[in-house]
């Protein structure tokens, strides 16, 4: 095999978010980079498509924390075209047949009558001990939701929070960590004393900072790629990495495709972190096994092209007692573009278990839409499926987790399992910017 005859300071392995964001800020930074994406496509699970002339997203997506969180932070600092922003709107609880607005507010909560008065009390009392134990410097990153829950809770209250912490982490209340329940937007996660965090938490309106992108996902896709440096980057899609070079764990040598070898001084990962031990020799065996025991988060997304418009509200809807949980979006509200003229699109994404029978969820999360609203099966125009991974890694105290970090001096990762902050694009930002921090100590940048 004849190596590559084009000289690159770094070599980026995938085309999804993290790497497209990794690719725009070393290349800023002055660095030649080239990216290897195994599919034909870029943005990984950050990119929309056309289906029977509606424009559909890979799942359903808030970005948050736009004010001054990790994605604002890289657009400042590296985008040269900044994608525009439509208010996300309200988060819409379903529960029972009703809806309600999400209670933000200790006002709201203590009037939010979808939860029994007493649920509603008893939840108030956990999350004010939660900020106390954090308060006195306790690791709540090794206690879950369940602990802090009064035995007597409801089943409806535990199932709301059930609901919260497979969406906002990917598990059960059993494994979710209290640490995630409290990260808050600034940017600077210990930034804020106890009763800043209550604020934050409890009296801060909570969505005001997130927005849906004009455009679709693609539009954030778009920017990235119209952002990047004359001459600075190449991009090869359908170029799988079969083996990363090492020479022990002092550096990367080199990057092996099907196509192609590749000498760089700096290699950064963002596939799948489970994948690592496959791809280089002579790991660690801690660092193997923690790994190996990262869990992803699996999901089933419906979109449906309708002819009526059942969704009025601007935001979104939580159905706490679906099954299996759902979280609808109708983007077409957001972008009206995104559906023909006269039609609306929808989307419905469900929450998997590590194993299942793709047909057989099919049919149950339809069923599940129809069931929630009857009248909506006669008027559907278009169904599309997605079985995607909108999590590399879940949050759950008895998993693994990746770190941007690895034995290999020259070797970082980036993406939804390499950073422990916030969910989605927001996590990949967080890790893309821990990232570039610790290549700059590494004396990489």
């Amino acid at each position: 095999m004849v190596s590559n005859v084009e000289d690159y300071d770094v070599v980026v392995i995938g085309a999804g978010i993290s790497g497209l964001l990794s690719a725009l800020a070393l290349s800023k930074e002055g660095k030649r980079v080239l990216v290897l994406e195994k599919e034909g496509y870029l943005g990984g699970v950050c990119r929309s498509y056309e289906v029977d002339g509606y424009y559909v997203d890979t799942g359903v997506h808030a970005i948050t924390r736009l004010e001054k969180g990790p994605l604002r932070e890289l657009m400042n600092e590296y985008f040269d075209v900044i994608p525009n922003f439509v208010p996300f709107g309200t988060y819409y609880v379903r529960i029972g047949g009703e809806i309600k607005p999400f209670p933000w507010s200790i006002k709201d909560w203590l009037v939010f009558d979808l939860l029994p008065t007493k649920d509603r009390l008893l939840l108030m009392k956990s999350l004010f001990n939660a900020l106390y134990l954090l308060s006195i410097g306790r690791d709540l990153s090794t206690v879950s939701i369940s602990d802090i829950l009064p035995a007597n809770i409801s089943i409806t209250g535990k199932t709301f929070l059930d609901w919260l912490s497979y969406f906002m982490v990917g598990t059960s209340i059993e494994n979710a960590p209290v640490s995630r329940f409290i990260d808050n937007k600034n940017h600077k996660p210990n930034s804020l004393p106890y009763v800043g965090k209550i604020y934050n938490l409890l009296i801060a309106e909570g969505a005001t900072d997130q927005g849906y992108p004009e455009g679709g996902l693609q539009s954030i896709v778009d920017s990235i790629l119209n952002s990047f440096p004359p001459g600075k980057v190449d991009i090869k899609t359908n170029e799988e990495v079969l083996r990363i070079q090492a020479q022990g764990t002092e550096r990367i040598e080199g990057v092996i495709t099907e196509e192609d070898s590749y000498d760089c001084n700096t290699v950064i990962y963002s596939g799948l972190a489970s994948n690592l031990p496959d791809l280089i020799d002579n790991l660690p065996k801690a660092y193997v096994e923690n790994l190996r025991t990262i869990k992803k988060v699996n999901s089933l997304t419906i979109w449906l092209g309708l002819t009526k418009n059942f969704f009025n509200n601007h935001g979104s809807e939580m159905w706490i007692d679906s099954d299996p949980y759902a979280w609808v979006v109708p983007t077409s509200n957001y972008v009206p573009k995104l559906a023909p003229e006269g039609k609306h699109l929808v989307g419905f994404t469900f929450i998997l278990p590590d194993e299942y029978s793709a047909s057989t969820l099919r049919k149950k999360a339809l069923d599940t839409i129809i069931n929630t609203i009857p009248d909506i099966e006669k008027y559907i125009d278009m169904i599309h499926y997605q079985e995607l991974i909108p999590e590399k890694a879940c949050w759950d105290i008895n998993a693994g987790f990746g770190g941007v970090k690895t034995p290999i001096r020259n070797f970082y990762t980036v993406g939804t399992d390499a950073e422990e902050r916030s969910a989605g694009i927001s996590r990949a930002a967080y890790s893309v910017l821990r990232c570039l921090d610790i290549m700059k100590s590494d004396k990489f940048l």
